[in-house]
């Protein structure tokens, strides 16, 4: 398939993504507000490890222990041992953490909204159904995508079926990117 106007809107979607990414107000850098959300989503239903993260993100561990390592040292992220294995420990959000995550979610969401100002109910709702499909369809027609990855939303899925995108998870996947 060839489709060049599909591809030149990709790149202006993406360059959006990016600019209102490197617009926030804080001094962490953008990918780790990623992992700062979805540490915070994996805390509201239990303990959350590296491992967890490197899947979500679909990145090496190594990448995330380097990220994990740099919101320790800047405070925004505890470590603590896993009481089940010894050998791991558990990501905890400080009270930092939270502040900084919170005001840069507060200033996507003041962003998205200007710009969605003029659509209706109805179309905000179609371009979110819209783009959960593509979301899910890219990732599932990727080269090494197993069956049981935990990425995207199956088509015949609501938002409220799948917390993996909900608004906040949603956001993390974005911003790891």
């Amino acid at each position: 398939m060839r489709n060049d106007t599909l591809v030149l809107a990709m790149h202006e979607v993406l360059k959006a993504v990016r600019m209102l990414k490197q617009r926030h107000n804080t001094a962490v850098p953008v990918g780790a507000l990623g992992v700062l959300a979805a540490i915070r989503n994996y805390e509201r239903a239990g303990p959350c490890h590296m491992k967890d993260l490197a899947a979500e993100h679909a990145l090496d561990p190594s990448t995330i222990s380097r990220a994990v390592a740099a919101l320790v040292r800047a405070g925004l992220v505890t470590r603590v041992a896993d009481p089940a294995d010894g050998r791991a420990s558990t990501l905890h959000l400080t009270d930092q953490g939270r502040t900084v995550l919170d005001s840069a979610q507060k200033q996507y969401e003041t962003r998205l909204t200007t710009a969605l100002q003029d659509w209706s109910a109805e179309e905000i709702a179609d371009f979110t159904s819209a783009l959960r499909r593509f979301a899910h369809d890219l990732i599932v027609s990727s080269p090494g995508h197993s069956p049981g990855d935990p990425f995207g939303l199956a088509p015949n899925e609501t938002p409220s079926d799948s917390p993996s995108l909900t608004p906040s998870r949603s956001s993390s996947l974005e911003a790891a990117q």
